[in-house]
């Protein structure tokens, strides 16, 4: 799928080398979460879930085998929660977007979750490096009982290189991203960004902060929810389908933290209660080094 806004580029030259992706059944087995049917090809990879005995969810980890979304490249990435199913999915590192040359990198998501599933996506924050043009689109299909919780972050490029910071250098952004429930659209999400971006431009974007994030989470939050933090700003909202989609601007540790901590928070009062620990917080299975580390969200 080629946006309007790359109409006219080529996603790739060389289809068989630089377009990939997975397709991800999973599926319940003895009150764990496995994979069913299962396809990968080049440069996606994935590993089977870890699935540990005090855990209520599997952790699946998906891989990109080369050093980023490079000039061309097109992932396609299908993921089908199975009734009963609780389950994690990420990357193992952030998404490194690099420069274009003639087209632009996509990657595009499309998830379907049944009744009763309770499944958390995050892809990864967003690295675009210097006049990059990447664009993701992601289509979402919820059951009435399904359970959801998906996570962006946006950061503006490499920062911590001195005189070869780049700032908000990125060249074209596109994001897409639709929940519908029962056919039902109930959440649509879709900006499109030109940069590059001057001090002034970056401000009306992210509100003085480096980072921008977004949650989308079936139900509401729990009552639990930490407050917020002087290194960040976050807005909750209410959907008109009884949904919630929340808001971060600001630092970018503490951003990707607490939408780490929300997340996993949340997904453990769905399958535990008020009370319930978050997934992944305990036993030492994500490591504090992790981009999306429990640990850290809790500091």
């Amino acid at each position: 799928m080629i946006p309007l806004e790359f109409e006219g580029l080529v996603s790739s030259d060389h289809p068989a080398a630089r377009v990939g992706g997975a397709r991800i059944e999973l599926i319940p087995y003895r009150d764990k979460t496995h994979l069913g049917c299962c396809y990968q090809q080049v440069p996606v990879r994935l590993l089977p879930p870890f699935a540990f005995e005090d855990e209520p969810a599997s952790l699946l980890y998906l891989i990109n085998l080369t050093a980023g979304l490079l000039d061309g490249d097109a992932h396609r990435i299908e993921v089908a929660a199975r009734a009963g199913t609780r389950a994690l999915v990420t990357g193992q590192s952030a998404t490194r977007v690099h420069p274009a040359v003639r087209g632009f990198s996509t990657q595009q998501w499309s998830v379907d979750v049944e009744d009763d599933a309770c499944l958390i996506v995050l892809p990864g924050p967003v690295i675009p490096y210097r006049g990059c043009r990447y664009h993701q689109r992601a289509r979402v299909s919820l059951a009435p009982g399904a359970r959801l919780i998906w996570g962006d972050i946006w950061t503006p490029g490499r920062y911590l290189r001195g005189e070869l910071s780049e700032l908000f250098q990125f060249e074209r952004i596109v994001q897409d991203f639709e929940v519908r429930r029962e056919s039902r659209l109930v959440y649509r999400d879709r900006f499109r960004w030109d940069g590059p971006w001057s001090v002034d431009d970056a401000r009306w974007h992210f509100g003085g902060g480096l980072v921008s994030a977004s949650l989308f989470v079936t139900g509401p939050l729990p009552e639990t929810t930490n407050p917020p933090s002087a290194l960040f700003s976050r807005a909750v909202f209410g959907l008109e389908s009884g949904d919630t989609c929340v808001r971060w601007c600001g630092d970018p540790a503490a951003v990707t933290a607490d939408l780490a901590a929300l997340a996993l928070g949340t997904a453990g009062t769905w399958t535990g209660g008020a009370k319930a620990p978050p997934w992944f917080s305990e036993g030492g299975y994500i490591a504090p080094n992790h981009w999306f580390s429990a640990l850290d969200a809790q500091t």
